[in-house]
């Protein structure tokens, strides 16, 4: 009798494993299959944006500036090369970044050249860089994020882990009018800076953090490393700032962070500034107060439910221009770069001033999403 249950043990453990096989095989085959739908959808609309460009394709010519530091740099160099190829344009005008300018003379070589795309391939530094000396061209933005957080292509839709259907995007892809934010820094001492923000620049906590975040966990955790910077300097002193929108009188706040937003979207699908949109022509002004940690867990209460309302800890205001002006010198940040300290910033919404390939129309028609 137990011989016999042996057997029959033995063959329904052989069964499930031919089972589990057939299972996985399938599986492997379904994953397969819908990469080649995709690769094809993804044909089908470049050979349908090719067609509908206005220049031939012969007639186009796409520049890039790339940041060699990153891991993938090497693959998409080579991407950019077969799609140029595959659509029967020239080969495209490549140039590498560096430490000391992340793309800002890369980007004004490309339009010398007659590119009508540049792209950045790198993190938002790189795209800040690029995006400083396009905005108020006709020359289009295409991304190709490489970095920790890629805030703008998260914001704007973009498949930041899919690197070929970015590509296409950044080459084939709609162009779209997107606000930028320039900004006037003003150091201690004096000294005066202009910069660009596509998505969030802040004063505060937001700045420690980003200054703060150790370079060997960012390499290992990705955005997760900001996380542990954030516990520790979440619980920091407030400082003063005059805050100063449009027309109306400034008004005096103790802030544990203050953010200019062009949009609100941060890593996860956290939507900090649901209200901030890239293309409405003004910007979110939000102040952040608290003063302990049940302070706090308001804000995180707010965000997580997407509550629309002011709470006392945290308020958001619109406005097309801004100035802050801080009591005492602040760390700033501008797109998750940290930029040093600065007494104050101002700040004005320069309306559809870049032109960007790939935004979703999904996004467009739904941009809650």
């Amino acid at each position: 009798m137990n011989e016999d249950f042996g057997w029959v043990l033995a063959a329904a453990v052989a069964v499930v494993v031919i089972l589990i096989i057939a299972i996985a095989r399938l599986a492997q085959r379904l994953r397969r299959l819908k990469r080649q739908v995709a690769d094809l959808e993804q044909h089908v609309e470049v050979t349908a944006a090719v067609a509908a460009h206005p220049k031939r394709p012969e007639d186009r010519r796409i520049g890039m500036v790339v940041n060699v530091s990153k891991d993938d740099a090497g693959h998409v160099t080579k991407l950019v090369h077969e799609a140029c190829a595959a659509a029967g344009m020239p080969d495209p005008f490549i140039q590498a970044s560096t430490a000391e300018d992340p793309g800002a003379v890369m980007t004004e070589r490309a339009i010398e050249m007659g590119c009508d795309v540049v792209i950045a391939a790198g993190g938002d530094g790189t795209l800040r860089a690029v995006a400083s000396r396009l905005a108020g061209t006709d020359v289009a933005l295409g991304i190709i994020p490489l970095g920790t957080g890629n805030l703008f292509a998260r914001n704007i839709g973009l498949p930041y882990h899919d690197l070929t259907a970015c590509t296409a995007e950044a080459i084939h892809g709609t162009p779209h009018r997107v606000d930028t934010l320039q900004l006037e820094l003003r150091r201690p001492g004096g000294r005066s800076e202009h910069e660009i923000s596509l998505v969030i620049a802040g004063g505060g906590l937001d700045a420690e953090v980003m200054d703060d975040t150790r370079e060997v966990l960012k390499a290992r955790a990705g955005w997760l490393a900001y996380g542990e910077a954030g516990l520790r300097h979440v619980m920091g002193a407030r400082k003063t700032v005059e805050v100063k929108l449009d027309d109306a009188e400034p008004e005096t706040y103790r802030v544990r962070s203050v953010l200019l937003a062009n949009c609100g979207t941060l890593q996860a699908g956290i939507r900090l500034i649901p209200e901030a949109k890239f293309d409405d022509g003004h910007m979110d002004v939000a102040l952040f107060t608290p003063r302990h940690a049940l302070d706090w867990a308001r804000v995180i209460a707010k965000t997580a439910f997407r509550y629309s309302a002011d709470i006392p800890v945290m308020k958001v205001r619109q406005a097309r221009t801004g100035r802050l002006t801080m009591a005492e010198p602040m760390r700033f940040q501008i797109d998750g770069d940290a930029v040093g300290d600065v007494i104050s910033v101002s700040a004005r919404v320069a309306p559809e001033s870049l032109i960007v390939h790939g935004v979703p129309t999904e996004i467009l028609e739904h941009p809650e999403h």
